[in-house]
This record gives structure tokens, sequence and C-alpha cells, in this order.
């Protein structure tokens, strides 16, 4: 028997302009196909654009802070945005899930994307790092791998560190392609590679990035 059909729920691996374009469509979708899903948990009639804590409010805040001219702190400003928005979809896509029973044609009606199975992917292609330093710790951006149901994450150590192999490095778990390690020594230089994790266990690291903190 082969596996229930199921939706995507989480877009982490997306880069942030497709992955607002997939959110307006789930957000439109739902409201043209309301009378189809009652009961959802994030509540999408029709909502103050304004106002943070609604659906609405939060992708429109997530919007206009993505495109706002660069500025110190926007990338965390950015990610948090973006993980409000993808909790919301994430509540809403489990409950569908459940609700839609596997039911193909009805699941197609909520803008979400069918979730496909999972395939051996072999080694993955070289992501890059770009690091913007904060107190006592390091922004990230990693760049985006082709891939599906990727994860990335960030290897470290002082610049110090003779060890060469990044894979005895400090490890840092990234939840989403951008964000910031924090609890590192101030003004001290860190060296940092990034990378992604498919179905292989042979990672492929980025090159060597070197940046100090504040």
């Amino acid at each position: 028997m082969g596996k229930e059909a199921k939706i995507n729920t989480s877009f982490a691996n997306e880069p942030d302009d497709v992955f607002y374009t997939m959110v307006m469509l789930i957000y439109n979708s739902l409201k043209a196909n309301a009378a189809l899903f009652p009961g959802l948990l994030v509540e999408m009639g029709d909502l103050d654009p304004l106002e943070n804590l609604k659906f609405g409010g939060a992708i429109t805040i997530y919007n206009n802070t993505r495109l706002m001219p660069i500025y110190v702190g926007k990338t965390a400003d950015v990610a948090k945005a973006r993980e409000d928005v993808q909790k919301m979809v994430t509540k809403n896509g489990n409950w569908l899930n459940t609700f839609c029973q596997g039911d193909t044609a009805l699941l197609k009606k909520t803008g979400y994307p069918l979730a496909k199975a999972d395939e051996a992917q072999g080694k993955l292609e070289e992501s890059a790092i770009s690091l913007v330093p904060v107190k006592e710790g390091m922004s990230f951006t990693i760049s985006h791998v082709q891939g599906s149901h990727l994860r990335y994450g960030v290897m470290y150590t002082l610049a110090s560190n003779p060890e060469t192999n990044p894979a005895k490095w400090n490890y840092h778990y990234a939840a989403h392609r951008q964000g910031t390690i924090r609890g590192l020594e101030s003004e001290a230089e860190y060296k940092f590679v990034s990378f992604a994790m498919g179905t292989s266990i042979d990672l492929t690291y980025s090159r060597v990035l070197r940046a100090k903190t504040l």
C-alpha cells in the first residue's frame, strides 16, 4: 500500500523571495477555500495587514523587513519575522494533513505543495557562508543548495586552532539559513564553514571564512 498523500509544511530551504511567494499562495488559497477547511488553527479571515500577531500581519511584516535597505541587525530581524510566518504555516499545515486524510484533491486546494517521498541525493553541492560580526557572536547567511528536505549547519573554531578538519570544530545547527552564533569570545578571530545535510553522510564544506567578533 502506498503512503498517504500529505502536504509539505516547512519551507526552511527556500530562498526568501520563493518563501514569500509560497506563503502568499497558501494564504490566498485558504481564504478562497475557507468553507472547505473549517477549524483552521490560525484563522484566515479578512485580517488587518498591520496586526503582527495575525497571519496576514506576519506575512506583511516579514516581506517589509526583508525588502528594507541593509542595516545592522537586519539579518536577525528577517530571520525572526520569517520564523513567525513559518510557525503559523506549519501549525495550519499539520492540522490540514490530519483533516484531509490523504485526499489529494482536497490537499491541492490548500495552496501547500504536496510532499514528495525522500530520495537518495548523494553528495550535495558546496554552499557558501557570509558573516556579520556582532557582540560576542557572529551572524551568518548560508546560500541555498538544491535538494529536498535539506538541513544546514556551521562548523566554527578560533582562528588560532591548528586543526584543519572542520568535522572536529564546534557545531552549530542552523534552523534557518540565516542566524546568529552566540557565546563566542569578544574581539576574537574565528574561522567558519557551512554545509548542507541531506541523505548522504559525506558532507561538502564551504571554503573557510574568517571574521572577528565585536
